[in-house]
């Protein structure tokens, strides 16, 4: 058998794997404790419409999803701070939307990219760039999160509580959101725009029943996104089936396995 290290697109699917793994869950934990885990797929479909809109542009498809991903985070809180329409209703709105545009996009003629890599995540066509870019982003991310975890820990909770404690709270929204629509259109090529979401909210399902306080969520939401992601890549590649379906399936397999421990360790 083969050394699957021995080939380059295996070194960098790896390594953008584990840079998304250690984001992906810290997004995640936030966004499920505010019960808004479908934002992960609605940008995430805003994204793909967005690198349809970027090959017709003749820019890089990845830069734009990121525009387009942007866009719809600052729509969503745009309109969820009207406080018009429930939250579920604005999210379907971006996502179906967006679903529909890239249908609409990826059925012209002569589009030169292969959609299913963006769709379902492709290991061999992850690049230096998009590996470097998303290092910057998850470090921004990263370092985001870690000077506002106490305003975005209370926030998840209670709004009203935020704001009595002195928190800018719009700051907070927008730019958390922002931040999701970035980490969500650069990994697209791991995971695809189908099963992002996900990788957020999976892990942290998982690890919600072992844990008795935020931090350690994340942290054990991070093992177990680790976990699945490197699983799921090595699957990939010795089955040939798209990284990003292979990558949920462990993901999925891990929630059931801790799921089941868990209830007969209760009884």
């Amino acid at each position: 058998m083969m050394n699957f290290l021995d080939y380059s697109f295996m070194v960098r699917a790896l390594l953008a794997g584990t840079l998304l793994g250690l984001v992906a869950p810290a997004l995640g934990t936030l966004v499920v404790a505010r019960r808004s885990s479908l934002i992960a797929d609605t940008l995430a479909h805003a994204a793909l419409a967005g690198v349809g809109i970027g090959v017709i542009l003749g820019i890089s498809p990845t830069w734009g999803a990121v525009v387009v991903a942007i866009i719809a985070a600052v729509g969503i809180e745009l309109l969820m701070s009207q406080n018009r329409f429930n939250t579920d209703a604005i999210m379907a709105l971006f996502l179906s939307g967006g679903l529909a545009l890239a249908v609409a996009l990826i059925s012209l003629q002569g589009t030169p990219i292969n959609f299913e890599n963006y769709l379902f995540g492709s290991l061999i066509t992850v690049t230096n760039e998009e590996i470097g870019v998303l290092m910057a982003s998850g470090s921004v991310v990263l370092v985001f999160i870690a000077i506002y975890w106490w305003p975005l820990v209370s926030l998840a909770f209670s709004e009203d509580l935020t704001a009595t404690r002195g928190f800018k709270i719009r700051f907070l929204k927008w730019t958390l959101a922002i931040l999701t629509g970035l980490m969500v259109s650069q990994s697209l090529k791991i995971v695809g725009g189908l099963l992002i979401g996900a990788l957020m909210v999976i892990p942290v399902l998982t690890a919600i029943p072992l844990c008795r306080s935020f931090r350690s969520t994340l942290r054990v939401a991070i093992l177990f996104a680790l976990i699945a992601i490197w699983s799921g890549l090595l699957i990939s590649y010795f089955y040939s089936i798209p990284s990003g379906s292979a990558i949920v399936l462990s993901s999925v397999v891990v929630f059931i396995f801790v799921y089941l421990v868990s209830r007969l360790s209760n009884q």
